[in-house]
């Protein structure tokens, strides 16, 4: 997420009562058609549908080298690790917390790449199927600020103004209700400032400036 902060320096808005969401489920946003397209459902499906097998062995270490390599700013040569192992995370994690926190640094990497057409893409499934598992099972509150950081993050590139509200409300109701020290202020300032430039975008006045007040109000 640091690196986010040095690229982004953008504003926020909307009163509290607007972040109260009824819990994590049906995280998907808007869009042009009523439902998923043919290929993308069986694209979603292709993590979700079945059960993990046991006999194959999850990429942890290419998991955890991912990051490393993130950190380091070798952006492509760690979407190529995580790309590579992709189908055996799939198959041996398929529709668990582990396989979703997978696709969420994937997502993170193609977002900090601009490829924000394929972060989505991975991104959307990541927080499917966090919102398949149980509550016991379901990650820790970050996990969940994360994906929905980066989600609303890329829709506002692309000007999905409602995915992006969607996502950053989200992200900012998820990151007020964690225990402080789970979300870091920088970063929780850095979702208000995307929301209120999602709002400018669409000339929403009030709305940025309402977001804006309640910003200055948590004197991050």
């Amino acid at each position: 997420m640091r690196a986010i902060l040095t690229k982004l320096r953008a504003p926020l808005s909307l009163t509290l009562s607007a972040f109260i969401v009824t819990g994590l489920v049906g995280c998907g946003g808007g869009g042009e058609t009523t439902g998923p397209t043919d290929d993308k459902k069986e694209f979603q499906d292709s993590f979700i549908q079945g059960a993990p097998d046991p006999t194959k062995t999850f990429p942890e270490a290419e998991f955890a080298k991912a990051k490393e390599l993130k950190n380091e700013h070798r952006l492509d040569t760690a979407e190529k690790l995580l790309l590579s192992k992709l189908d055996d995370a799939k198959v041996a994690a398929r529709n668990t917390t582990q396989l979703g926190q997978y696709l969420v640094r994937l997502n993170n990497i193609l977002y900090d790449e601009g490829k924000d057409n394929d972060a989505t893409k991975y991104g959307e499934v990541a927080v499917m199927i966090f919102n398949n598992q149980p509550m016991e099972k379901r990650p820790v509150a970050p996990w969940y600020v994360n994906i929905h950081s980066y989600l609303g993050m890329s829709y506002l590139r692309q000007h999905k103004y409602d995915k992006a509200e969607q996502n950053l409300k989200k992200a900012i109701t998820i990151a007020s209700g964690a225990p402080k020290a789970e979300v870091s202020p920088a970063w929780l300032k850095l979702i208000y400032q995307q929301l209120i430039s999602c709002y400018e975008a669409q000339k929403k006045k009030e709305q940025a400036e309402q977001v804006k007040q309640q910003l200055a109000k948590l004197h991050l």
